[in-house]
């Protein structure tokens, strides 16, 4: 018993290590930052998305067709070149062809309130519950969900570069258990960025305009 509990445990560190090693995110960040200044490009921001128990499903009649052990993500890069406006997504499996967009809207928006995003954090999920114990008194506690979509961002400008992150349950709400925090967190600078971005994302997601390089 005590053997299959030592094998148990490697295999779960190996699964675990492997997951991490797996994550190149810090290495397509730098790269991308790289490439991007070297055309005279300072300004830009980075959008990682994890959904948990996600994972990519290859095209199984690609021979070149990726596979993944680990949480699928997906990191979109918002910039701006002259009058000119940007994205381009990468994956765990490699980069896709960068997509012009009709506004300049993400990076002005961060451009005009990057001050008030690196400060921002979001709160979380906070209700009001009524103990049953002998005061019967109501106390503020934090409400939490496991494998709920993480927004992890990376943002640059001439002179800093800092992150920011949140998980997306503490922007909902319930009738029954209302979020104390709902409507402080939706009014942040970074929650608003987020929506522009993820209103860009989806459109060209639905309509499958995000070619992978192959």
């Amino acid at each position: 018993m005590q053997k299959l509990l030592i094998i148990i445990l490697t295999l779960i560190f190996n699964l675990t290590f492997g997951q991490e090693k797996i994550d190149r995110t810090d290495s397509i960040i730098t790269k991308f930052k790289t490439k991007l200044n070297d055309n005279g490009v300072s300004d830009f921001l980075v959008i990682k998305q994890i959904t948990y128990g996600i994972k990519y499903i290859p095209d199984l009649n690609e021979p070149d067709s990726c596979y993944t052990n680990t949480a699928y993500f997906a990191i979109y890069a918002f910039w701006s070149n002259g009058k000119k406006s940007y994205v381009k997504k990468f994956d765990n499996c490699g980069e896709f062809k960068t997509l012009k967009l009709s506004s300049s809207k993400p990076i002005k928006f961060f451009k005009s309130n990057y001050k008030k995003i690196k400060s921002e954090k979001v709160k979380p999920y906070q209700i009001i519950s009524t103990s049953h114990g002998k005061d019967g008194l109501a106390y503020k506690i934090n409400s939490f969900q496991t494998h709920q979509p993480q927004r992890y961002f990376w943002f640059f400008t001439k002179s800093m570069q800092f992150t920011n992150h949140f998980d997306t349950h503490n922007l909902t709400t319930e009738k029954d258990k209302p979020n104390l925090n709902y409507k402080s967190n939706k009014e942040l600078k970074l929650v608003k960025l987020n929506a522009i971005c993820e209103e860009i994302i989806n459109e060209f997601e639905d309509n499958n305009m995000f070619n992978r390089i192959k």
